[in-house]
């Protein structure tokens, strides 16, 4: 397909240096409100969002932290019970790429208390189990009413297809996540309109899946059976990044981010006539020195798929795992370390990341400023 082609060449002439500049980006470009955005300066996150064309970030809210026990009315955002520190956190880490900044909110996660099997299936602390269908739908309507008029967009539970995400995938032999998925979206689609009648609902990201998986549901498999459960949201997520750090061998049941038009054609194919956005909202391979198993051409290549993606006039938002690197993750970040104040853009040759993604998209050159008028 052409975009792959494009692909091909743009990794080809990134690896010996040679990569011309593509056009500025179709799609909106954002990463995640992360421990390495809320640890850089708000002058030096703001100078970074500007040069690598940020605009959106997104917001994870993980419900076992915000209530790690069971609020005392949960409906109610102010009850006991909840914490939305690590929410709050985020929103502030966002706000520092700049004013306009625009926020997607990412929720799942079930926390033992509200697990809709009571703990039968062991795990102590495991969020990916199914919560109970009350107890779900009152923590949305606290969610979204406590954060009506920060949020641009919610993504509804990322990556169903995995059983690390969300279980069970199968009951006694037969696939039941989709069904699950359903109604987990069915049930935060009511309060989400009863705060805004637009704001877009995104299916919760997709991912790759190792083909050798028992346990996993490859992301078109996925996908097909979301489709016959008729299930309803506005746009569809995808957080394809590879197991490995590095794009495998494809396989018919996984989707890749280095063929978009790949994507939207399974998409389509499901959906016929829908012409459904696509938002990437969540990518990244490792970045940094050779400790992170990657080589650089391997590096630049991860960001020239990202980027080359986001040309496809389908896909509407794509958002980077992280700005920067941190001590937890050493080389998960665009940037080596947290932006500073003043933001000093990497030395080039430094940062495989940085060189690459503001090759394809060059730093934007700021308007001259006029000059002061004589009295």
């Amino acid at each position: 397909m052409q975009v792959r082609r494009l692909t091909l060449v743009l990794t080809a002439l990134a690896a010996v240096g040679l990569m011309a500049p593509l056009s500025a980006s179709g799609a909106a470009l954002g990463v995640a409100a992360d421990a390495s955005l809320a640890g850089g300066s708000t002058a030096g996150n703001a100078s970074a969002a500007t040069a690598l064309h940020l605009t959106w970030a997104r917001v994870d809210v993980s419900w076992p932290s915000v209530a790690p026990t069971q609020p005392t009315t949960t409906r109610i955002p102010t009850s006991p019970g909840y914490v939305w520190t690590s929410v709050d956190t985020q929103l502030a880490a966002a706000a520092s790429l700049g004013a306009s900044t625009q926020v997607l909110l990412s929720v799942s996660g079930t926390p033992d208390w509200a697990r809709a099997d009571g703990g039968a299936g062991g795990s102590v602390g495991d969020p990916a189990w199914m919560p109970r269908r009350a107890a779900w739908q009152n923590f949305v309507a606290a969610l979204v009413t406590r954060y009506n008029g920060t949020f641009a967009a919610i993504e509804i539970w990322p990556q169903p297809n995995l059983q690390s995400s969300l279980r069970p995938q199968r009951l006694a032999g037969r696939f039941v996540g989709a069904g699950l998925f359903k109604v987990l979206t069915k049930l935060a689609t009511v309060e989400i309109r009863k705060v805004s009648a637009t704001v877009p609902i995104v299916s919760g990201g997709l991912a790759r899946t190792d083909p050798a998986s028992t346990t996993d549901t490859p992301p078109v498999t996925f996908l097909r059976s979301m489709s016959r459960t008729r299930m309803l949201f506005d746009v569809v997520g995808m957080r394809l990044v590879p197991p490995t750090g590095s794009e495998g061998p494809s396989d018919p049941t996984n989707l890749s981010i280095t063929d978009s038009a790949g994507i939207v054609a399974a998409i389509d194919a499901y959906w016929p006539g829908s012409q459904k956005s696509v938002w990437l909202t969540g990518y990244g391979v490792p970045f940094g020195p050779a400790a992170s198993g990657l080589s650089s051409a391997t590096q630049s290549a991860g960001i020239s798929s990202f980027l080359t993606a986001t040309a496809n006039p389908r896909v509407g938002l794509a958002i980077w795992n992280s700005l920067a690197n941190t001590a937890t993750a050493p080389y998960g970040g665009i940037l080596l370390a947290p932006t500073a104040n003043p933001f000093v853009a990497p030395t080039a040759g430094t940062n495989p990341a940085w060189d690459t993604w503001i090759t394809i998209l060059p730093v934007p050159v700021p308007d001259p400023v006029p000059p002061t008028p004589t009295i």
